[in-house]
């Protein structure tokens, strides 16, 4: 019943799947091309500490820039925003491309390459994030995410992998042309579908006062309704550890296996994701959206504690399985509150509140692993450690068991909160109320239009 549904989703919703299958095509290329920069920065500086800057400057001035671009992408056309993102990114591509085919690629170009694809990286997942609920009914909005999220679990598993054996082939500038290619293939179904507008909400003046009123428009719509705010303290919670264990896979498998045996593990977890993403795809995320989200949270929170445990690669492979099995679904189902949720004029303000709130708190997850780990853990959980006695004895001793240790708390912390919320929102009686929303964003999109005004 499920795959039918799912079938009839993509037969029936033309201007979703063209759009889908042509931003799928677009983000694989873009992977491709930025592990292929990773590997060349490497190999022509051999710093691991350049190669972070790369990786700084990809992620932190999107993050930092989300807000703006949210209060944008709700005055301006969100079809034609998601082009011209697509447009300056694939500018980025070609750019880089003639400079490398010129002899003239310098390191710096990397960076400013980088800061200028995470803008673009900005207006692009906002725009698609409020344009879903525009080309999609809200009783197919969970598979939808699925979808989306199956897209992200293949890219993330297969790039690795192409870009290693492309490289190899048709070296860097190779790779470019394929991404730009996609880049081309996206914009082209884009060009052919339908993305309807919501009704604007905004008063048509410009300025920077205006767009900080509009952000904190977008805000206030989180602060009044308090399951709202609850979900974004849990979701900033969730990615603050999620930052912290893609930091602490690594070390915590070679602290006493090999890179063998670590590329194995990761398949492993790809296969995870990919396989929740499908999940979501055919299921859905059911009726009630807070009770899966907290259930598959919570299962979250076991699989990092299984991973934690033991130094014992079945037992890791199998939390990280779980692990990575749960994501797609938790962020498909977050995804999908959000977008019934919350009224089609204001989702540019407040999804892009959500991903900006989301991306700091995954940067200092990635930050603070290292300094509680060998700070303080590692020297804790050592031999003649202070916690040897203790905690020692049941997750053992040893190089890599501080890690062990911080990662069975995040799961531990993780399992707590998800617990204590599912059974809070059950006596509630939440779901409901998400159920009938629908109806309530139908009825407020006057009453938020006379609210703005104001």
């Amino acid at each position: 019943m499920y795959v039918t549904k799912l079938i009839e989703l993509i037969r029936e919703l033309r201007n979703f799947t063209l759009f889908w299958l042509g931003q799928s095509l677009s983000e694989i290329g873009n992977r491709l091309t930025g592990f292929g920069l990773g590997i060349w920065v490497y190999h022509n500086t051999h710093a691991v500490t350049q190669l972070s800057l790369v990786i700084f400057f990809t992620t932190l001035p999107g993050v930092l820039i989300t807000p703006f671009a949210g209060a944008l992408v709700d005055r301006w056309n969100r079809k034609w925003t998601i082009i011209f993102s697509e447009i300056a990114a694939a500018s980025i591509t070609l750019t880089l491309a003639i400079l490398l085919l010129t002899g003239n690629l310098q390191l710096w170009h990397t960076y400013v390459s980088a800061f200028f694809t995470s803008v673009c990286g900005s207006f692009q997942m906002t725009a698609k994030g409020a344009a879903l609920p525009l080309m999609v009914p809200s009783n197919q909005m969970g598979r939808a995410n699925g979808l989306i999220q199956f897209s992200t679990a293949l890219g993330q598993l297969v790039a690795p992998i192409l870009a290693a054996i492309l490289i190899a082939n048709i070296q860097l500038q190779g790779l470019l042309l394929i991404d730009l290619s996609t880049y081309l293939i996206g914009l082209l179904t884009l060009i052919f579908i339908n993305i309807p507008q919501p009704e604007s909400s905004i008063v048509p003046t410009m300025g920077m006062s205006t767009i900080i009123n509009d952000i904190v428009y977008g805000w206030e719509n989180i602060y009044s309704r308090f399951f709202l705010l609850i979900l974004l303290s849990f979701m900033t919670i969730y990615f603050f550890v999620n930052g912290m264990t893609s930091v602490l896979i690594n070390p915590l498998i070679l602290s006493f296996s090999s890179a063998t045996t670590f590329g194995s593990v990761m398949s492993i977890a790809g296969g995870g994701m990919v396989a929740g993403s499908i999940l979501m795809s055919i299921w859905g995320g059911g009726k009630k959206s807070l009770s899966p989200l907290f259930l598959f949270s919570a299962l979250n929170g076991i699989g990092l504690i299984i991973t934690g445990i033991k130094p014992f690669i079945p037992t890791i492979a199998l939390g990280i399985f779980i692990s990575f099995f749960t994501l797609p679904i938790i962020l498909g189902i977050n995804s999908t509150i959000l977008q019934t949720s919350i009224p089609p004029n204001i989702q540019g303000r407040v999804l892009s509140l959500f991903y900006t709130l989301a991306g700091l708190a995954g940067a200092f997850g990635n930050l603070s692993a290292s300094p509680l780990t060998d700070g303080f853990l590692e020297p804790m959980l050592s031999t003649d450690g202070v916690l040897a006695s203790t905690v020692g004895r049941l997750i053992e001793t040893g190089s890599g068991r501080g890690i062990g240790f911080l990662m069975v708390l995040e799961g531990l912390l993780v399992l707590i909160i998800s617990v204590i919320l599912y059974n809070y929102f059950a006596l509630k009686q939440m779901d409901e109320e998400l159920l009938n929303t629908n109806e309530l964003i139908v009825k407020n999109k006057i009453i938020n239009t006379l609210d703005q005004e104001h």
